[in-house]
């Protein structure tokens, strides 16, 4: 994940919300965490625009990454 931090730094903002952290509290609830690790691609909006668990290919979110910059 690190990687495309860098790669998609200044366009993608990333963060991190660690279910042990109470200070995130409101987005686990906003987006209903229910494991770890999750990742979502979130637009401007709050609409989830994609999902992935622990099993996610880093392929897969360069190319939604990819796709949601082109779209808005």
């Amino acid at each position: 994940m690190r990687g495309l931090e860098k790669e998609f730094d200044g366009r993608i903002e990333f963060i991190r919300a660690n279910i042990l952290n109470p200070e995130t509290e409101a987005l686990q609830e906003q987006y209903s965490f229910s494991t770890t690790p999750e990742f979502y691609l979130v637009n401007q909006q709050g609409e989830i625009l994609g999902f992935w668990d622990d099993s996610l290919v880093v392929e897969d979110l360069r190319q939604a990454f990819e796709a949601a910059l082109n779209k808005y």
